[in-house]
């Protein structure tokens, strides 16, 4: 990935805005990752990167054990246990780059130390956060490898939900599985029983019938995805089947909805007259997906009202959920990338295609 020139993408922009610079910030997100390689990982760590508006751009890192990691990014300084507000001039204005459309990670030892140097910013978040939004080829390979992970975790949870089994152990069979294809995060959300949401396990036990609901979001060093599935009583109830096939009709009309330069608010509305059709969507839960990239969620998003359209390039995690208490519950959902043509499955033989699994 030609991080050198995202890098100097920033720098153009901070000069077209008239800034002195752009100071990029990152704790448990990944926007100092996609300009430079370097994610900041564990949970006491931080990564910043300042961009002079002209001059050599500079890697910051928390720890000094970090640094020689932070150096492999390419970057011809690396700076371990400064205060990322000491970079810019006093008095300066720059633009600020720590925070993405889920997460604002401008915390206020951040923004005290810039103010206590007099340091003013502009907020270019979101700008990036468009930038982010169309992959390059070597990004959508990451995605994929990400994402066929992914498919083989989903199935470590069982073929068909047990009377008896555990989310705590269910989650772990996942996660396990994921991790031991490469991802260093992983997460298995779990819902267990007719109407139940997806969260995080507790000890829940799976009940006689009961359906179950998966969410898996896993990363790898350079990739990320998001995949959810359902579990089914090895006897499927009538309720199981008409919401099992409610959401993979709805999930296919969405993905042929996904083209270029087709507004979003269409591609709601075409997987919201599925439901309807199936009398479900008063049901509907969550949203159709986002995207993802080297975290998640990502632009676009798939909610009525931002305006946006579909690009060639966008990767997006498409989903479809409905749960109605006591009645039909179901989550199916895996990315796909947007071409030219049209939007393909990233991994197309995976169980939430419906040709596979």
């Amino acid at each position: 990935m030609d991080h050198a020139a995202r890098v100097e993408r920033l720098r153009s922009l901070a000069s077209s805005e008239g800034l002195d610079g752009a100071l990029v910030f990152s704790w448990r997100r990944a926007v100092v990752a996609w300009f430079t390689g370097y994610r900041p990982g564990f949970v006491t760590n931080q990564a910043w990167l300042w961009v002079p508006a002209d001059g050599q751009p500079v890697l910051g890192v928390r720890f000094p054990y970090e640094a020689a990691r932070a150096s492999t990014s390419g970057l011809l300084e690396v700076r371990a246990g400064v205060d990322p507000a000491s970079l810019p001039p006093a008095g300066a204005t720059i633009g600020l780059v720590a925070r993405d459309l889920a997460v604002d990670e401008r915390s206020s030892t951040l923004m005290a130390s810039l103010d206590g140097r007099r340091v003013a910013s502009m907020d270019l978040g979101p700008i990036v956060d468009g930038w982010r939004a169309v992959k390059d080829e070597d990004e959508i390979g990451e995605i994929r490898r990400a994402t066929e992970i992914g498919a083989v975790a989903l199935e470590a949870a069982g073929a068909h939900s047990v009377k008896g089994d555990r989310d705590l152990d269910i989650a772990a069979r996942v996660e396990a599985e994921a991790r031991r294809r490469g991802a260093f995060r992983a997460g298995c959300l779990v819902g267990i029983g007719d109407g139940a949401v997806v969260t995080e396990a507790s000890g829940r036990v799976v009940g006689e019938a009961d359906p179950i609901g998966l969410e898996l979001t896993l990363e790898t060093p350079l990739g990320c995805t998001q995949v959810n599935g359902t579990l089914w009583p090895t006897s499927a109830r009538g309720r199981d089947e008409r919401a099992d096939g409610a959401c993979r009709a709805t999930r296919r009309v969405l993905v042929d909805s996904l083209r270029p330069g087709v507004e979003i608010d269409e591609v709601i509305e075409a997987g919201d007259a599925i439901l309807a059709d199936h009398g479900l969507l008063a049901d509907k839960e969550y949203d159709f997906g986002h995207g993802v990239g080297l975290e998640t969620p990502e632009l676009p998003r798939l909610v009525s009202g931002t305006g946006a359209r579909i690009e060639a390039g966008m990767t997006i995690a498409v989903h479809v959920a409905v749960r109605r208490p006591a009645a039909e519950t179901a989550f199916i959902g895996g990315p796909v990338v947007v071409r030219l043509h049209g939007a393909e499955e990233l991994v197309p033989q995976a169980a939430w295609t419906g040709r596979g699994g």
